[in-house]
Order: C-alpha cells, then sequence, then structure tokens
C-alpha cells in the first residue's frame, strides 16, 4: 500500500516538474518571436530566406545564418553562395520562383520595386527593407537588426552583436599586426561613371575599412573623390590597390605616372570595389589579402631597383625579415 501511495505521488511530481519544463520552454521561445525590425513584424523564425542584396547576404554568411538561404539575386555573386539559387536581379526579382522555394522571408534594399514588394506581401510573405552601413555605427545596427530577424530577440540579436564584435575585433588585430616602426604607403583607385580616377574619401565607411590594411592612405587628406594627380604624382605609393584593369593601364599608359615603384616592382594588386561594399565575410577575406600582399608576398627586390632604391632595400632587409615573421606568425594563428 505504502509503495503504490509513493508511486502515485512520484507520478504527481514527475507530470508537476514536466509541466513547469514546458511551460519553461514555452516562455523561452516566446522571449524570441514575435520581432520587429525596420516596421516588419516576423511572428517565427524563418526557415527559409530569399536576399535581393550582396551586401546584406554577405552579413548574413559572416554571422552563419546562410544556411537559411533558398534564393539569391545576381548581383550576389560570392563564391562561397554559389550554391543558393539565383531568384532575379535586385531590382527585378523572380517573384514566381521566390514563392516556389518556400520563401518565409525577403531581406531586400530599398532598390526592390513595389510591385515585388506587394506581390511578395500579397503572398504573405514578410519583406525586411534595409539599407548598407554608412558608419560602423550603422553597421553594428545592421548586424543587430539582421540577427535579431533571423533568429529571435534573444539567441538572434546576441549572435548580431558576437559577430559585429568578432569581425571588427579581427580587423583590428589585422591593424596592430603591423608593427609601429614599419612604415609604407598605400592608395586605392577607382574609375566612376564618367571614366574619371577616383579614390575612397575620409568619412565614408569604405575608407574606414581601407586603413585596415597597415599601411598610410596617401589621400587622407582628400575631401572629394577625384583623385590629385599631382599628389599622386609626389607621394610615390609603395602599394596601389585598384579597382579594375583598366586603372592600371591608365597609369602604365602616362609617362609621370608609369615610373612610380609599384608599377614597376609588382606592388599593385586588384580588389574590386565592389568588396568594399560586402559588409561581412567578404570584407575580412579583402583585408587579409591586403595585409598578405603588402606585408608576405611582396618582397624586396633590389636587383630591379635603382641605386638608391637597392640601397634601401638592402638597409632594411632585417627589419623586413623580422617585420614578416611577426605578420606571418599572426595569419597562421588565425588560419588555425
Amino acid at each position: 500500500m505504502y509503495k503504490r501511495i509513493i508511486s502515485i505521488l512520484l507520478c504527481i511530481l514527475i507530470t508537476g516538474s514536466m509541466t513547469l519544463c514546458l511551460c519553461s520552454c514555452k516562455d523561452e521561445k516566446s522571449d524570441e518571436y514575435p520581432v520587429t525590425v525596420a516596421n516588419v513584424t516576423i511572428e517565427s523564425e524563418p526557415e527559409n530566406i530569399t536576399v535581393l542584396s550582396d551586401c546584406l547576404a554577405d552579413i548574413i554568411s559572416y554571422m552563419g545564418y546562410d544556411v537559411k538561404m533558398v534564393g539569391r539575386s545576381i548581383e550576389t555573386t560570392q563564391e562561397f553562395l554559389a550554391v543558393v539559387p539565383t531568384v532575379g536581379s535586385a531590382t527585378n526579382p523572380d517573384v514566381n520562383a521566390i514563392i516556389a522555394n518556400e520563401t518565409d522571408l525577403v531581406i531586400a534594399e530599398s532598390t526592390l520595386p513595389d510591385s515585388a514588394k506587394t506581390a511578395l506581401t500579397e503572398a504573405n510573405i514578410p519583406v525586411l527593407i534595409l539599407s548598407k552601413a554608412k558608419s560602423f555605427a550603422e553597421l553594428e545596427a545592421l548586424y543587430v537588426n539582421l540577427g535579431t530577424a533571423l533568429g529571435g530577440n534573444v539567441t538572434g540579436r546576441k549572435q548580431g552583436q558576437d559577430s559585429y564584435s568578432s569581425l571588427t575585433k579581427t580587423l583590428g588585430d589585422f591593424k596592430n599586426a603591423v608593427p609601429n616602426d614599419v612604415v609604407k604607403t598605400a592608395c586605392y583607385l577607382y574609375f566612376n561613371e564618367n571614366n574619371e580616377l577616383c579614390t575612397l574619401t575620409k568619412g565614408t565607411i569604405e575608407y574606414d575599412w581601407f586603413s585596415y590594411n597597415g599601411a598610410i592612405n596617401v589621400f587622407s587628406s582628400q575631401e572629394t573623390p577625384l583623385v590629385d594627380l599631382e599628389l599622386l604624382k609626389i607621394s610615390t605609393p609603395t602599394f596601389i590597390f585598384y579597382d579594375d584593369p583598366a586603372v592600371l593601364d591608365y597609369l602604365k599608359n602616362d609617362a609621370e605616372l608609369s615610373t612610380m615603384g609599384a608599377l614597376n616592382n609588382d606592388k599593385s594588386y586588384q580588389v574590386k570595389l565592389t568588396d568594399f561594399g560586402r559588409q561581412g565575410t567578404t570584407y575580412e577575406e579583402t583585408a587579409y589579402r591586403m595585409l598578405e600582399f603588402m606585408f608576405i608576398t611582396s618582397e624586396a627586390t633590389p636587383d630591379e631597383a635603382t641605386p638608391e632604391e637597392a640601397t634601401v632595400a638592402i638597409a632594411s632587409e632585417t627589419q623586413a625579415n623580422a617585420e614578416t615573421e611577426t605578420v606571418v606568425g599572426f595569419i597562421s594563428e588565425i588560419e588555425e
């Protein structure tokens, strides 16, 4: 009889514990969703998302939420997202394809036409419109908003914040890997729509991105994108980064500019301008490539230099070796 009473009590206690656990789980789940981001309410965690922005897709990939992607715009050309099917362009998406992919959230920029947004909304697919960040403060908010939308008000928000912190810490580590007594100069050049030579200007996030390569930007005082050719000739940057091969051709075909050491010592390197607009995985990779090119791949070549350049190169050989070892060690740690 006593055993039977004890068994009944145990059943009551176990049932009560299970009820409390279920309630706790339910409460925890309810803390995540619904969420409201940019005036759009998302009722539950999205499983299948379509992203119509190469920048936003890049951030989503960096946060680890790219596994949710079932569609991307054709502008999203990153190799690590190539497995995701395309659904038209950011300005002319294939709405039927998006619906057919069982999309439960579309993420896009303001370039998405109202007609497409209306059609998706009528199909009960929420459309989240976000913009590229123009400053690091905006970038942090963008990471948090995307994380919240994709992972919830608690888990996702933390993922967004942690990912932003991880990105900025890594970029800072890149820059700090360069010894303080090492001075190298660089610039970034591209052609605008009018075929005018331009550079990144202070006050833009692209300029800030570029500064993480550890070199001094010779155009740090530029207030407008148009390049001051006289300044370029005088400054003779150690390294030149460029958007398109046409930029390199332009420099090499100019009688005065063609004499710059960066052009003749294989110290020019292509970095597409679009890479500066992709504010996640791509930029971290880009910063790494620039650092690797300047401090590891490029080596002093005194045999090809002028006597004066050769003297400087030979005199700094010991310092260069020490500097390379420092950066190589740092990059090895990252790769591990």
